[in-house]
């Protein structure tokens, strides 16, 4: 674990390790204040995202004299596990970032701050959009807010494209990638047309626009699952299909990429031609490869539903149990408001939710991070109908798609045992409430 903590000086140690969670002192968004307050913050990512966050920390505690802050963080899946641990004792930091795919689990389990007291008055929303509030409501307590949002998109490899004379942005339903792919591929020598996403070990971002294009929703109101099991069977015969096809990676080689993790990639490692990604990885992808990459919206279904469209809030909450909760609301609203601050941590996290703070950044944004934020702010003003919160639970569905996708990519199972089989785990793993 690493932490660094934060006084009006600056910055007074940093202790070393590695693993997960969080500590932070801080109050207000930028203004001057009274009070002390020696608060913990957690978050996930590498060292590179928590030395942003460090700079924008001491902008906070320079204007609050008596104000201490500890940061600590660590890569994804230990900050989960930690989190966890913190919540069963009852421990939790002050400050935290959450992800869509647990506040369902933290909100339900009441540990988390009801920030309903504060909205408008020390936390602003205002220049957050309509769908902010709505992100972190729970019941009848809102016990997050999006600092972020990502978006979902198909990325290109621009050289494999241009030697076919294929023009990304024509890719726009699933048969156009489908066809796309399989002209792309070459997988005598080790070239694919489409990473396989329906074997990943990921947030199955497709799936859930495979879902919403049909009409249907992940989860239902209550928490329960909300698709039916034609829908994931014709998501499954698709990649089938491509598979057989020659147009995907064995499974085998889709999962040692994952892996690895981005630098290992299919597409940055230039042995796909195509990858659904989520948009705000265009730029960290082009740093870790001499390929031009691309990047245009992802793919609908010929007879979509026209407000399938949703942006993952990258969400920020804070402890039931902090002992200064005031001091927190200000600090929420600083990550949440403060240019400043945004000018230093930019789009690290994806594409700030504030319209404010995303003018005040795009004109200083290089090239690629200027077609991230072009394209969410486009796709942002489609339709889009809202999505249930994510229940407790909701990350054990991402493992029960993998397995059923992994089991049909193998031949372990036929397309309907496999999806038979998800339905039942999804079923117990998602109790409705």
């Amino acid at each position: 674990m690493t932490s660094s903590t934060f006084t009006r000086r600056g910055f007074m140690g940093v202790v070393g390790a590695a693993g997960l969670a969080g500590a932070l002192a801080g109050c207000s968004n930028g203004s001057s204040g009274s009070g002390s307050a020696a608060l913990q913050v957690a978050q996930w990512g590498d060292a590179t995202r928590a030395g942003l966050y460090k700079q924008a920390l001491k902008l906070f505690t320079d204007a609050h004299a008596s104000t201490t802050a500890t940061l600590q963080y660590a890569d994804l899946n230990p900050y989960l596990e930690r989190l966890a641990t913190q919540s069963a004792a009852g421990n939790l930091p002050d400050v935290l970032w959450m992800r869509d795919t647990h506040i369902g689990r933290y909100g339900q389990a009441k540990v988390l701050l009801d920030y309903t007291p504060y909205l408008d008055k020390t936390i602003l929303t205002a220049d957050l959009g309509k769908q902010a509030v709505p992100d972190g409501k729970i019941g009848d307590g809102v016990y997050a807010l999006p600092t972020h949002y990502v978006g979902q998109c198909v990325m290109g490899n621009g050289t494999a494209l241009d030697k076919k004379g294929i023009k990304l942005t024509d890719i726009q339903t699933w048969d156009d990638l489908a066809k796309a792919a399989k002209e792309l591929s070459d997988p005598s020598n080790g070239f694919y047309g489409l990473t396989d996403t329906s074997v990943s070990a990921s947030t199955h971002r497709d799936v859930e626009a495979w879902i919403r294009q049909h009409g249907e929703e992940l989860f239902t109101p209550g928490g329960g699952p909300g698709f039916t099991a034609d829908t994931l069977a014709s998501y499954f015969s698709y990649f089938d299909q491509l598979r057989k096809a020659g147009a995907l990676p064995p499974p085998d080689v889709e999962t040692q990429a994952d892996a690895g993790g981005g630098s290992t990639g299919l597409l940055v490692t230039g042995k796909a031609a195509l990858a659904q990604e989520s948009s705000n990885h265009l730029t960290s992808n082009q740093n870790l490869t001499k390929i031009p990459l691309e990047m245009t919206s992802l793919v609908a279904a010929k007879d979509a539903s026209q407000d399938w469209w949703f942006f993952p809030p990258i969400l920020i909450s804070a402890s039931f149990k902090t002992k200064n909760p005031e001091i927190v609301a200000q600090l929420i609203n600083f990550f949440l408001n403060d240019v400043a601050a945004a000018k230093i941590t930019g789009l690290n996290q994806g594409a700030p939710s504030s319209s404010k703070i995303l003018d005040a950044l795009l004109p200083s944004l290089n090239a690629t991070d200027k077609i991230f934020v072009s394209q969410i702010r486009r796709e942002q003003g489609y339709p889009s109908r809202p999505s249930p919160i994510r229940p407790q639970g909701a990350s054990q569905l991402d493992t029960i798609i993998s397995l059923a996708g992994q089991q049909i990519a193998y031949g372990k199972a036929s397309i309907s045992q496999a999806v038979a089989d998800l339905m039942a785990s999804a079923q117990k793993a998602l109790p409705v409430s």
